[in-house]
């Protein structure tokens, strides 16, 4: 219990009772004491006061004020309202012999005083009249904070990293056998569901004050064809058997065109989906999709180009003419005498004799992890156990981001610009034109004809506003990874190598062992892995 103060009036004059705090009780506060004594008019001496206060043990204390005479005085009580407007805090004084006691009304009407309308806690005031806890805080309106609600989330039911590597076994190898990355889906299969908003509640503070909940977010699904919404909206079901992908927060399905090997029973394949090739695809053929590739045994002298991953199991033997491009990644056994593009990584436990391209890394770290002949280019790291050959093969690897790259943002920056300024004026026409219509006007037929076709050069530029925004973020991206770019040694790379680094270049004199290449003050150095 706090320790407390109160009026002592008799016919020497006015006095006041100091008592004690009981057990972990808060002492008199000297400030709200006189505070107290001003409010009811009485004089004191502020150094008795404070003397007393500072002096006083575990005894009351009585202190003479002053031999005025005076009338008795009422219970009194304050209110106070915290800086952040959500708590009322009253607290209460005892009153003289014959002083009247405040009832609920006299706390209510005070709070009104205060224009507290908000929070109020009946409970805690007929408490503070039953038990008089004085120059005490009693809590009597707490204001609520806002709820802050859960923003819609999107769940998707089947494996969204299309930049996963392949799983190392026991051995340190990797099983190219079991590269299949495409992930299969069955027709009426639930591939991604949305988690419903749930809307927060507002909150108030004591004045009544509305404190608004955050606003939450939506989804919504963004799909490609073979999918359907349920009828709440709330699922993504795949109308088809094939394959799911994820690109862009885009869901994606596409059916799977199953070849036993591409060659003369085949001829060129040519297929908007995924292809699975169950055997090889033989030397002068081709594989071309917008999807994915997968092919379990050998590629030969052969050209295979998708919009997703190629996958080979068992390898590539280019024969100085085969070519491999692709918009995802590049997983093989081996890659030799070819040429490939990957807008991912590449990865491959031996690459011989190859021009090689990745958007990101080239990977040839697992089994024999052998980089010998050719040019390699990575736009971010080539990581490798062996680079080159004691025989001195020649062998380049480029890391870092190119001048074509940053000429190709300013390029699009640019394009982009100058169609956004073209559209409003194209839609104020159309719009003139509309209203010309609903208005009843009769437009010519060459009127109508150039209608058309500004709407549909107006659907285009939007559309390629739209194709050209998201290589600029991948350009952006890749501009933005540039000092990052590094090679990677784990075993070692042998002199006579063309190394180049963000376009720091240098040729290997020296074998290197265990370490990474980085640029450094304009120069290539090496560092401890």
């Amino acid at each position: 219990m706090n320790g407390y103060f109160q009026i002592q009036i008799n016919e020497k004059g006015v006095s006041l009772l100091l008592s004690p705090p009981f057990g972990e009780g808060e002492k008199i506060h000297a400030a709200e004491l006189k505070e107290y004594l001003t409010r009811i008019g009485v004089p004191y001496d502020v150094m008795a006061i404070n003397s007393a206060l500072s002096s006083m043990g575990d005894e009351e204390v009585v202190l003479f004020l002053t031999s005025m005479k005076m009338q008795p005085v009422d219970e009194k009580c304050s209110i106070y309202i915290e800086a952040d407007k959500m708590t009322a805090i009253l607290r209460m004084y005892p009153p003289s012999v014959g002083g009247a006691r405040l009832n609920e009304a006299h706390i209510m009407e005070l709070l009104e005083q205060f224009k507290v309308r908000a929070g109020i806690d009946e409970v805690a005031i007929m408490l503070a009249l039953e038990e008089r806890p004085y120059c005490t805080d009693i809590v009597v309106a707490k204001g609520k904070l806002p709820t802050p609600g859960r923003d819609a989330s999107i769940i998707y039911h089947f494996e969204t990293n299309n930049a996963a590597r392949p799983e190392l076994n026991e051995d340190g190898t990797v099983d190219f056998f079991k590269l299949n990355n495409l992930h299969q889906c069955t027709k009426g299969q639930v591939l991604a569901e949305i988690i419903p908003e749930e809307k927060g509640e507002d909150g108030f503070d004591v004045y009544g004050s509305v404190m608004p909940a955050r606003e939450v977010k939506r989804a919504a699904f963004d799909y490609g064809r073979n999918l359907e919404k349920s009828k709440d909206g709330l699922k993504l079901i795949s109308l088809v058997d094939g394959h799911v992908s994820l690109v862009n927060n885009a869901v994606f399905v596409t059916d799977v065109y199953s070849v036993e090997d591409v060659g003369t029973s085949t001829g060129n394949i040519e297929y908007h989906g995924n292809v699975e090739v169950k055997g090889n695809v033989c030397e002068n053929f081709s594989v071309k999709t917008d999807g994915s590739v997968f092919v379990s045994g050998v590629v030969e002298g052969a050209v295979i180009e998708a919009g997703g991953d190629i996958i080979i199991a068992r390898g590539m033997h280019g024969q100085n003419k085969g070519r491999l491009k692709a918009g995802g990644n590049v997983i093989a056994k081996f890659i030799s005498a070819a040429e490939v593009e990957a807008a991912g990584f590449v990865e491959a436990e031996q690459i011989i004799n190859a021009k090689v391209s990745a958007g990101t890394n080239v990977n040839a770290d697992v089994g024999k992890g052998l980089i010998t002949g050719g040019k390699i280019v990575a736009k971010e790291t080539v990581n490798a156990r062996n680079i080159g050959s004691a025989m001195g093969a020649a062998t380049i690897i480029e890391t870092g981001t190119d001048l074509t790259s940053k000429q190709r943002l300013a390029e699009l920056q640019k394009s982009v610009g100058d169609k956004s300024k073209a559209i409003p004026q194209m839609k104020k026409v159309l719009e003139e034109t509309t209203k010309r219509l609903k208005a009843g006007v009769k437009l010519t037929p060459e009127q109508l004809k150039n209608a058309r076709a500004l709407q549909i050069t107006l659907t285009e530029s939007q559309a390629k506003i739209q194709e050209e925004l998201k290589e600029i973020e991948r350009l952006d991206k890749l501009l933005k990874n540039e000092g990052l770019s590094q090679i990677i040694i784990r075993g070692t790379m042998y002199q006579g190598v063309v190394v180049s680094i963000s376009g720091a270049t240098m040729t290997v004199k020296k074998e290197y062992t265990y370490c990474r290449l980085i640029k450094k003050d304009g120069d290539i150095a090496s560092a401890i892995l």
